[in-house]
């Protein structure tokens, strides 16, 4: 139980032991302070022989101290310590771990499409030795096209396989394959310039942009 519930358990047990009477009147006040540190105050107003007798009672913060002043008769105070209330810790939003994607300053490297990121540094490097490795081409696009089926990449590492490819209607036939794993196309617009044709930028900026 919460340190200052129970103190105030406890000092309604002794405000009820004043508040005998017939009529009683019982204000309850119920704060939290800037560092969320609860406190109480109940105050209570009975009609006894004599005229109005009342009594106060205050719980001060986590550490539930109590003060309680009795009016119409004698006064007497009494405090109660407990251990030091400690309220629920305040999880921290954990700090997003660094990725590498082997292409240095990359800011597709944590960016999603259809679930999956883009590859990390130990694949893309695989990936662009064995495409930069082969010599032939048409092999090369073959190579390409089987392998951006299944893998995504940022448009920093779709920038650089686009640069091994000379031909521009094969750049451009590799491009129509790679695009829909690109994870952040915004970024490879200006890859239009690739293209001497400007029938074929004009291509590659529609197929960018859908």
């Amino acid at each position: 139980m919460n340190p200052i519930v129970r103190a105030v358990l406890a000092s309604s047990l002794f405000v009820s032991s004043v508040a005998f009477a017939q009529e009683a009147e019982i204000n309850m006040q119920v704060d939290v302070d800037d560092q969320d540190m609860p406190a109480a105050r109940i105050r209570v107003k009975t009609s006894g022989p004599d005229g109005e007798e009342g009594a106060t009672v205050k719980v001060r913060g986590g550490g539930a101290r109590m003060d309680v002043r009795v009016t119409g008769g004698t006064t007497t105070e009494h405090r109660t310590e407990q251990t030091e209330y400690v309220g629920p810790a305040r999880e921290r939003a954990p700090e997003p771990s660094f990725r590498d994607c082997g292409t240095g300053s990359d800011e597709g490297c944590t960016t999603r499409r259809d679930g999956q990121l883009p590859m990390d540094a130990s694949t893309w490097r695989g990936f662009y030795q064995s495409l930069k490795s082969e010599p032939n081409e048409i092999v090369r696009e073959e190579k390409a096209g089987k392998m951006l089926k299944r893998v995504y990449l940022t448009a920093a590492q779709f920038g650089m396989v686009l640069d091994l490819f000379p031909n521009e209607i094969t750049r451009l036939d590799v491009a129509k394959v790679a695009v829909p794993h690109v994870v952040n196309p915004q970024h490879a617009l200006g890859f239009s310039s690739k293209w001497n044709n400007s029938i074929s930028g004009s291509e590659y900026t529609d197929l960018i942009t859908e």
